[in-house]
């Protein structure tokens, strides 16, 4: 039986560019294909590049980067939410973003996840987020979360390319994800829907 593993990393538009938005993406990998992707993505870094990181590229290599994440059989969800509140701390919106994306991560038969880390007491607040989902039964499975740096899971560069790439497309540049958009299914959160 395949194992599916959900690479998750997050998107927060500089506040004056698209306020109130938080973006989390998930690219769905297979088992099977995380070498493959491992050494394509290691390939496609620059000289001295540790990772690859959407903010950090030129126009160019953005479609470079777009283009060759449309080339592999992977598909993408993202999680946009709209809207934050005056006052809305990331955290929050991160949160309301990650609780939609479990459950629908869950639906779709995923058993592991993989965060980039951050801060350990912002992983710690992660794991919290799945325990209670778990004791609130909003999600069924055993699925299991992991933190992990940039640098030491190339595969998370898919999920960073992708949330580039809807950011990219709020901002009135659509290129990026024209390029990506058969393989990503979005999924949008409004401030005043129901959690």
């Amino acid at each position: 039986m395949s194992r599916w593993t959900a690479y998750v990393d997050e998107s927060e538009p500089a506040r004056h560019d698209d306020p109130g938005v938080y973006l989390l993406a998930a690219a769905l990998v297979e088992q099977a294909q995380h070498e493959s992707l491992t050494t394509a993505v290691r390939s496609w870094c620059l000289p001295g590049q540790r990772k690859l990181h959407w903010h950090n590229e030129s126009a160019e290599r953005r479609a470079q980067l777009a283009t060759a994440v449309a080339e592999f059989d992977v598909l993408h969800l993202v999680v946009v939410r709209l809207g934050g509140l005056d006052g809305e701390r990331s955290e929050r919106r991160r949160r309301l973003c990650l609780q939609r994306l479990l459950a629908e991560l869950e639906q779709t038969g995923i058993d592991h996840v993989v965060l980039e880390a951050r801060q350990r007491k912002q992983n710690l607040a992660d794991q919290q987020l799945l325990a209670a989902m778990r004791a609130q039964k909003r999600l069924t499975s055993a699925l299991r979360m992991d933190h992990v740096s940039g640098p030491n899971e190339p595969v998370l560069a898919l999920a960073d390319i992708v949330c580039g790439a809807v950011t990219a497309d709020r901002g009135g540049h659509s290129d990026y994800l024209q390029t990506l958009k058969p393989l990503v299914t979005l999924h949008t959160l409004h401030a005043t829907d129901q959690v």
